[in-house]
């Protein structure tokens, strides 16, 4: 019993002590925390307390003048230029040209060029130029040239005198062909008279009254044909 009663003493001056030496340990501190050297002209001034409360006005009466600015946007970070790596020198080999063997080359003759001819220019075809036809013949300027052909046949008509004594008569009909200058082209007798002799002195009458008058200018063709009754009595 006795050693426990000591230890209980011995336990209790230790806790003591150890309390002891935290209050000084914390009053030391405390003193070095608050100690500073006196300034000169702060003797015998009052401190000044300044009141730091916040100002509680309201705040919708702020009205701000200014125009809002234009949204700031950030940059986007500019990327950081890279080192430029060194040109790699490839390694190049010029291989020399194929040597080929010794052999003649013949190049193309030039031909000579013929000069170029000038082109022939075709001009169209005149016009061509027809005079108006001429205005036919009237009737009484074909009656009267047919009237001349019959008088010149009937002048030149021949009586057979064999025919006469024989008492042969007659009328022989002949169609007979002439140009555009009387000439007789052709000649026949369409219709007999019934006497060899007789129809053999029509045809010489025709041949006999040539040339005839020629047509009238006016009258287009380039032969015309007759029959003419050729009496003998």
């Amino acid at each position: 019993m006795i050693d426990v009663a000591l230890e209980r003493t011995d336990l209790r001056l230790w806790v003591a002590s150890a309390a002891v030496i935290l209050a000084l340990h914390a009053s030391a501190g405390l003193w070095l925390m608050t100690w500073h050297d006196v300034l000169a002209g702060d003797e015998g001034t009052e401190a000044i307390v300044v009141d730091l409360a916040p100002f509680t006005g309201p705040a919708a009466d702020i009205k701000r003048d200014l125009a809002p600015g234009p949204e700031q946007q950030q940059a986007a970070p500019v990327p950081e230029p890279q080192p430029k790596e060194p040109d790699q020198k490839l390694d190049e080999r010029i291989e020399p040209p194929p040597s080929l063997p010794n052999a003649d080359v013949t190049l193309p003759r030039e031909m000579p060029k013929e000069p170029e001819r000038p082109k022939e220019e075709t001009l169209p075809p005149a016009p061509l130029t027809t005079a108006p036809p001429l205005p036919r013949p009237s009737a009484a300027q074909l009656s009267s040239w047919h009237r001349k052909i019959a008088i010149q046949l009937e002048r030149h008509k021949n009586y057979p005198a064999a025919a006469q004594a024989h008492h042969e008569t007659g009328v022989a009909t002949v169609a007979f062909t002439i140009d555009r200058e009387g000439k007789v082209v052709a000649t026949r007798v369409i219709n007999s008279s019934g006497f060899a002799s007789l129809d053999q002195a029509t045809i010489a009458t025709v041949h006999r009254a040539a040339p005839f008058p020629p047509p009238p200018a006016n009258l287009p063709g380039p032969t015309f044909d007759f029959t003419v009754p050729i009496l003998f009595r």
